[in-house]
């Protein structure tokens, strides 16, 4: 089985699965095996290799709170594609995670004096590359952010685009 960090239930990694599900970020197929003692429910899963970030499990071990990886979390999502930095300021942080200005204050400064970010006029930064790991768009994803107006999300989900 695979590990989820933070998830200690199957029920509880089945109950996310569902969740990413109805967000379009995982798809899941759902077939029956049969074996010796009978038939079983099997699934495979198919994530979307599009839109994703890549944080590594030495997160885990960082000496800081909960909360402040839970932001950093928060604020790898947010970056742009393929990169490690945002163009949010941070009254559009707290708007965009439903958090107070102060909190967002109150975390971008903790993360800027332990060294995870910085701040400057290209945008918010964050600085370990050997935690929040940079990935590359696919080519079908920067061809979509080149030519919107070519390439839709409904064309893909139509199939006409593999």
């Amino acid at each position: 089985m695979t590990d989820f960090y933070g998830i200690k239930k199957t029920d509880q990694i089945r109950e996310w699965l569902h969740k990413f599900e109805s967000l379009g970020l995982v798809s899941i197929d759902k077939f029956d095996v049969y074996g010796q003692y009978g038939k079983f429910n099997r699934c495979s899963y198919q994530s979307d290799t599009e839109h994703y970030v890549l944080i590594t499990n030495k997160l885990y071990n960082e000496p800081i709170s909960r909360k402040l990886k839970g932001f950093l979390i928060l604020l790898k999502c947010l970056c742009l594609n393929g990169t490690n930095t945002t163009l949010y300021s941070q009254n559009k942080l707290a708007e965009e995670l439903g958090l107070s200005k102060g909190t967002i204050s109150r975390y971008m400064n903790e993360a800027i004096e332990r060294g995870y970010a910085k701040r400057d006029k290209k945008g918010i930064h964050l600085l370990r590359e050997d935690i929040f790991l940079i990935t590359s768009e696919s080519q079908l994803a920067i061809i979509k952010n080149l030519y919107p107006e070519i390439i839709t999300d409904e064309d893909l989900a139509r199939g006409y685009i593999a």
